[in-house]
């Protein structure tokens, strides 16, 4: 069997983040740029082109001793859904925050968290925390003032400072990623309830772009095709593959389809009793003989579950062991220890140190996973012993 690529169609699914095409265009980028400074491959990012109404594409070529390759990199676009889903005022803020405290506090759902990945028991209760200590300093400060001015005065500067306050500490959890952190979880319990109907249309739209591709394989001599996911767009692979997986599972392709899942959060959904659906298309995928699965967390990553087995974790048993991967990418490695201390201080940005060029050859290299010359499943055996 042949692992060299020479041409790769890959599809790229990302998370809860506002911030569309150009900015993720742009890291790719300059990520990439970096890291042919400091690795044998050479990469080349051409300009981004809109596919269709939500597939933008750019081409990447890299180019090592032996083997040169192309590889159609394709943004899957839904960060228009989030940003009209996106909470932005206080009100909005609080009811979701006694959504979340509804549904994975008092639920006790994080003690199947505590269980199966304790280290995401930071993650799941920062919003819990921060707004109780927020709320009772506010008040406790407040009133100090109160007393001390006692009378209209008083409660005129009273309120003034509580409102001052409580502003401050609203940024001030914007820039810890604590309200992003509780977005996250809101909108994947919601999503486990079906509430977000909005996406099955776009996951339709993704899963025929997608399909095409497959069945065009063969003639267009692609020898790998790639999905990539972070983040909450980790759990969105999942009804998406199940979608494609139906559809092309009587492909006559030799092409197996290559899964690539970094930063993920999918017992957010996985875990909720009520996502019996959800399960279900997770059942479908890890049935599959049509898969190569290859899943990056770690544990510095306060918005994933490091090195969990997500469908053992749902009690899915997987068809073929052999095909299914979950590993750290061991970033302590990758970087000197100057960086990766400075990685470590910002939580938001330890969830998207996937995306970056290391500093230090190891066994994770995101540019030769996505554009390099060899197939994932390769990239594996000659990486993690």
């Amino acid at each position: 069997m042949n692992h060299n690529v020479e041409n790769r169609e890959a599809f790229y699914l990302g998370g809860y983040d506002p911030r569309g095409v150009r900015y993720y265009y742009n890291l790719y980028k300059t990520e990439a740029t970096k890291q042919t400074k400091s690795s044998d491959i050479n990469i080349s990012v051409g300009k981004r082109k809109r596919s269709n109404m939500h597939v933008h594409t750019w081409e990447i070529n890299t180019q090592t001793d032996t083997i040169q390759t192309k590889t159609n990199y394709h943004f899957l676009e839904w960060d228009d859904i989030i940003r009209e889903d996106w909470k932005k005022n206080v009100l909005e803020l609080f009811l979701d925050f006694i959504f979340y405290f509804k549904t994975y506090i008092l639920a006790g759902r994080f003690s199947q968290y505590m269980f199966s990945s304790p280290y995401q028991m930071v993650g799941i209760f920062l919003p819990l925390f921060y707004v109780i200590i927020s709320f009772f300093l506010v008040t406790f400060l407040s009133t100090q003032i109160y007393l001390y001015f006692e009378g209209l005065v008083g409660l005129a500067i009273y309120l003034g400072t509580f409102i001052l306050m409580f502003s401050a500490l609203i940024k001030l959890g914007d820039k810890l990623a604590v309200f992003w952190l509780l977005r996250i979880f809101v909108f994947s319990a919601r999503y486990a309830f079906h509430e977000k109907k909005n996406l099955d249309l776009r996951l339709n739209e993704f899963s025929a772009f997608i399909e095409k591709r497959i069945e065009t394989a063969k003639e267009n001599n692609i020898d790998e095709i790639l999905l990539v996911s972070h983040s909450v767009g980790s759990i969105l692979s999942i009804p998406l593959l199940e979608k494609i997986l139906k559809k092309t599972e009587h492909n006559q392709s030799d092409v197996k389809l290559s899964v690539l899942v970094l930063g993920e959060c999918i017992p957010l959904v996985s875990g909720i009793n009520h996502a019996l659906e959800y399960k279900s298309k997770m059942q479908f995928v890890a049935q599959s003989t049509n898969l190569f699965w290859l899943d990056y967390t770690t544990v510095i990553d306060g918005a994933c579950f490091p090195q969990l087995n997500y469908f053992e974790d749902a009690n899915i048993q997987i068809k073929e062991k052999e095909s299914f991967h979950f590993h750290t990418g061991r970033f302590h490695t990758l970087f000197s220890k100057k960086t990766y201390k400075q990685l470590r201080k910002n939580k938001y940005l330890t969830h998207f140190i996937y995306f970056m060029a290391t500093e230090i050859s190891g066994n994770y290299n995101f540019f030769k996973m996505t554009a390099g010359s060899k197939k994932l499943n390769t990239v594996v055996k000659e990486n993690i012993q």
